[in-house]
């Protein structure tokens, strides 16, 4: 599935039958070689979210226990599959 997420826009990604859905957010790029992501990790009502920071050249991208494929990349917006 492909999904195209907005700078500053957080999606719902589901993880399975009776899993928590995992959280990403797009956080544009920084300068032209770099990319942001970040994953919003909650336990309990504590949570954080971190910024990752990504090659331009990524094909595949590890984002906590996610893999991905990168298959567009602009500073509006990031569309990744898996």
């Amino acid at each position: 599935m492909e999904y195209k997420i907005y700078t500053g826009t957080i999606i719902m990604i589901n993880q399975g039958f009776m899993k928590a859905t995992f959280r990403l957010m797009y956080c544009g790029m920084p300068n032209g070689n770099t990319f942001v992501l970040s994953p919003q990790i909650t336990k309990g009502y504590a949570g954080f979210s971190s910024n990752i920071y990504y090659n331009i050249n990524s094909k595949f991208i590890q984002v906590t226990n996610l893999q991905f494929d990168v298959i567009e990349v602009t500073p509006e917006y990031i569309i990744i599959g898996n």
